[in-house]
């Protein structure tokens, strides 16, 4: 079982490394954006970006998901290259089609949302860099597929270079603020699309199957429900805000809302993208429910860690990194975190419906919590401004999991260690209780007093002794052969001299 979880965890790793480098830019670039964008121009960039968000969910079908169900049915290269030949013609297609039309109804857009058409050729911009983002989402499910991560990682990096970059120019040296940023987007999902064209095309043969397309539809399009619902949870408080509050709540909130999504960036989103290949090659093995079981103990002790740290630093973080009339977004970031955690369980609870094939009822699990999730930004957020929208987020996001832990155990129960999971949430609670009472006029001691707290999570685990002792003892020995392995690696590579 070690060694099933320990090839998730080493594409987590690297799809991680390539996830935080690939969203790294928009905390990279905070001091930039804060420096040269008022609240107000940050809430509205987080309108462009939101709209590019949900097109995306339409456009691409849920076809990036049925793909690796397709593609893990035969063990035949040329039959999975004809799958993937399938989705990449199909989407290529259909998006250029959205792509004249999104075009033509830009001004629309424009007054829809600002009230005039002063910003038609912002949404233009955009809608043109949806096009290139649906061909590059296909290449990287194919590198997902084959469990080619170190492609992904690389292709990630390389998007961030460009981007941060490119973004520099534009707003720091050319000053077109707003505009700029999304040209720059434009530019660098040009540039890697460019780059993995020749790669999907050497991966799929371009004739495409009419049963295969039908069978993934079939597949696919009911996540597109699940993933619109899922977008309303994220993004529609933006609108909520934009509408009800001010500028400024906006502005904060979605900064705040970066910093809590740290734990998507870093744990959720790196983990979903192995956890669903990985959960569909292990199925048919006599150990894959010890696996899964496994798999929600340890990812809620690296979620909720994350997560802590967050919560416990998150007023320090924002004094690093922006300037005194972003500070106070960081009262939004511990409920933010916490519904990314939420959001993570709900993937691990999700093998009986893959398993199954019910990915219909996602949309449903979804959509509820989508309806509470609007329900409660209407109540909260007119009275409470962000505070509300944070509010709303964690509530809606706790429906999730539940929702899929029932959906799944009836296709496909698995024996969960509620128990230990129950002790990781209990340790970082007290520890985040406790540092809301470390208070200090310098942010550096403060932060200081509260890393210290931090150790707290580590010792009441072991004091509520959560670690078995074959864990304890694994961690031992991979801890000895460490070095060995890191030294071996590097002088496979000539970093190290022999010594004659």
């Amino acid at each position: 079982m070690f060694g099933q979880l320990l090839r998730l965890s080493k594409h987590s790793i690297i799809y991680g490394l390539g996830v935080a480098v690939s969203q790294a830019v928009a905390f990279f670039l905070l001091p930039v954006y804060t420096r040269y964008l008022t609240p107000a121009d940050y809430g509205g960039l987080e309108i462009f970006q939101t709209t590019l968000s949900i097109l995306s969910i339409i456009l691409v079908m849920g076809l990036t998901t049925a793909l690796f169900r397709s593609y893990f049915n035969y063990d035949d290269e040329e039959k999975r290259k004809t799958v993937v030949g399938t989705v990449f013609i199909f989407l290529t297609g259909t998006s250029f089609l959205f792509l004249l039309v999104f075009m033509a109804l830009a001004g629309d857009f424009s007054a829809l949302f600002f009230g005039s058409a002063e910003y038609t050729f912002y949404f233009r911009v955009i809608f043109l860099t949806l096009f290139f983002d649906v061909g590059i989402a296909i290449a990287l499910s194919v590198f997902r597929a084959r469990e080619e991560s170190k492609k992904y990682a690389i292709f990630a990096l390389i998007r961030f270079l460009a981007t941060a970059g490119l973004n520099i120019l534009f707003v720091v040296v050319l000053h077109k603020g707003v505009l700029g940023i999304l040209e720059g987007g434009l530019i660098a999902a040009f540039l890697l699309y460019s780059g993995l064209l020749r790669d999907i095309i050497r991966n799929a043969k371009l004739r495409p199957s009419m049963a295969e397309l039908k069978e993934m539809l079939s597949f696919g399009l009911p996540l597109v429900p699940a993933g619109l619902a899922a977008w309303i949870m994220t993004m529609a408080d933006r609108y909520f805000l934009k509408f009800l509050s001010t500028p400024t709540e906006l502005g904060l909130y979605s900064l705040g809302y970066k910093f809590g999504m740290i734990v998507q960036v870093l744990i959720v989103g790196p983990f979903n993208l192995a956890w669903a290949p990985f959960l569909l090659s292990i199925a048919k093995e006599k150990e894959a429910r010890q696996v899964y079981s496994s798999v929600l103990t340890y990812f809620a002790l690296v979620a909720i860690a994350v997560a802590l740290v967050l919560s416990v630093l998150s007023k320090e973080l924002l004094i690093v990194a922006t300037t005194p009339p972003f500070y106070d977004a960081y009262k939004v970031i511990p409920l933010i975190a916490v519904s990314y955690v939420l959001y993570g369980c709900y993937f691990v609870f999700n093998p009986g419906m893959l398993i199954a094939k019910k990915t219909k009822y996602a949309a449903a699990i979804v959509g509820a919590g989508a309806i509470v999730n609007l329900g409660l930004d209407y109540l909260l957020i007119p009275g409470y401004g962000m505070m509300g929208a944070a509010t709303a987020t964690v509530v809606s996001y706790l429906l999730l999991p539940i929702g899929m832990f029932f959906l799944s155990r009836g296709y496909y129960p698995v024996k969960y260690e509620w128990g230990r999971v129950a002790k990781i949430f209990l340790a970082a609670g007290l520890v985040y209780a406790g540092s809301l009472f470390i208070r200090n006029d310098s942010a550096i001691i403060a932060g200081a007093l509260k890393l210290v707290s931090l150790l707290g999570f580590p010792l009441l685990l072991f004091a509520f002794r959560f670690f078995k002792p074959e864990e304890i003892q694994k961690a031992k020995e991979i801890f000895r052969a460490a070095p060995g392995y890191v030294k071996r690696r590097w002088a496979k590579k000539g970093l190290f001299w022999r010594r004659k």
